[in-house]
């Protein structure tokens, strides 16, 4: 897998050399504050008993940067701050009342930095639309969990327990999504879109096969 990733790297860090043939035309920076949903994928063959719970709200925050390397094609990347929060629920294979059961609620915290391409309809008017598709990296900052578990000796919960050393420190994903951008004046335009971001690499540290995914709502404001 790392392999692939630097293939597909190198492959994309041309296309910034030709965005310094004009700076003015092909280079748009700017800000984003995108509220997101997020869910566990989560294989039951490889994890008996454990099962996705459902979405959990989270947001993410940071620089967007589009650079041109031909007339509407952009490499577009970022720098965020990522929150994907996630619902689980555990119930142990045996049956009857000293049955064991858990509830969890995943929050994690990612630095992502997305490797995309984007095209763009002309820029000649107002609304311009757009397409991405590429790969998503990310590196853990932080991650907590709430829980709460319930067996024949009663029910136990906790809020807010660091869980970082049982999440993995790389995440990679796929990430497909659109949206327009609003021309607001000449250097200033005001973006919205929606997309998928959905993780291919294991989310917990281990063999649990769980992947975390998230539908985001794209804000942002180019200069």
């Amino acid at each position: 897998m790392k392999k692939q990733v630097f293939v597909m790297t190198f492959c994309l860090l041309p296309l910034l050399g030709f965005a310094q043939e004009d700076p003015k035309k092909y280079i748009q920076l700017g800000f984003t504050g995108s509220p997101n949903i997020g869910w566990l994928r989560i294989s039951d063959e490889r994890t008996p008993g454990l099962a996705s719970d459902g979405p959990r709200a989270g947001f993410s925050y940071g620089v967007l940067a589009d650079f041109g390397f031909a007339t509407n094609y952009y490499f577009s990347t970022a720098f965020t701050v990522t929150s994907i929060n996630g619902k689980s629920n555990f119930t142990a294979s045996n049956t009857g009342p000293a049955s064991d059961a858990a509830d969890f609620t995943y929050k994690i915290q990612y630095i992502e930095v997305p490797l995309t391409l984007k095209l763009k309809s002309n820029d000649t008017a107002p609304v311009r639309f757009y397409g991405q598709f590429g790969l998503g990296t990310g590196v853990r900052i932080g991650a907590k969990l709430d829980f709460t578990r319930r067996n024949a000796d009663g029910m136990t919960t906790g809020s807010n327990v660091n869980i970082s050393d049982e999440v993995n420190t790389l995440r990679f994903s796929l990430i497909a999504g659109g949206g327009t951008e609003w021309k607001i004046a000449n250097d200033l335009s005001l973006l919205t879109g929606i997309s998928l971001n959905s993780g291919f690499t294991n989310t917990l540290d281990g063999n649990d096969d769980v992947r975390n995914t998230y539908l985001a709502l794209n804000l942002g404001i180019y200069f």
